[in-house]
């Protein structure tokens, strides 16, 4: 860091320790000493404006985010009978979806109560735009009117679209190197799934690895 001219500031260092549920108690609370200054293990930490939690479940992290959403969905609606459908759009794109879509292929696999938060979150963005009720179903808007896909599927095609430009070499190297196809492992060249496409899955050991 010195030589890239930088300096770290203990006052602003977090860390925190991850583990299942089951081994939760098993992590040290112990503070560590750093530069002079005592950081103590954190439950939460913030990183490039995600909210991570010691047990990888973005709990945390959703709940900062409907809240924000909601926020600025109270704020659009105050003026909304002065803007136009295609403003409307426009206005709730920028402020509140642009949020939801923001890094949510880290979402994946995460549990489904909890992306019904966002979900919710969307749904009252479209009610917003088109000036439904509360209690109005909003499957169909949502479909054929804003064409917007549900976020399980958001996340999904997220994931897709970083598996396919890593595969056709339009993503960083970093990620790039993660997408190994199947075929490039000698030992499975033969196999019935290599002639898919497959990439190949590291060997996990536990959930939270998952």
């Amino acid at each position: 860091m010195a030589s890239n001219r930088l300096k770290l500031n203990p006052v602003k260092t977090d860390f925190m320790c991850c583990a299942t549920r089951r081994r939760q108690h098993q992590l040290s609370k112990d503070h560590m000493t750093f530069a002079g200054s005592a950081i103590r293990p954190s439950l939460t930490v913030r990183d490039l404006g995600v909210m991570l939690d010691s047990k990888l479940s973005f709990g945390p992290h959703i709940s900062q985010l409907a809240s924000r959403c909601f926020l600025q969905l109270r704020r659009i609606k105050s003026c909304v009978q002065a803007l136009s459908m295609d403003v409307r759009k426009t206005v709730v794109n920028s402020f509140v979806i642009s949020r939801v879509d923001y890094c949510n292929s880290l979402l994946a696999g995460v549990a489904r109560y909890q992306l019904d938060r966002l979900q919710s979150v969307m749904n009252t963005a479209a009610r917003l735009i088109v000036g439904a009720k509360k209690h109005d179903h909003i499957k169909h808007v949502l479909r054929d009117h804003l064409h917007w896909l549900p976020v399980p599927q958001r996340v999904q095609f997220k994931l897709c679209l970083l598996t396919y430009k890593a595969l056709h070499g339009l993503a960083p190297l970093y990620i790039a190197d993660l997408c190994r196809p199947v075929t490039t492992v000698g030992s499975r060249q033969r196999l019935r799934y290599a002639t898919r496409g497959d990439l190949v899955v590291p060997p996990l050991s536990c959930t939270l690895g998952s």
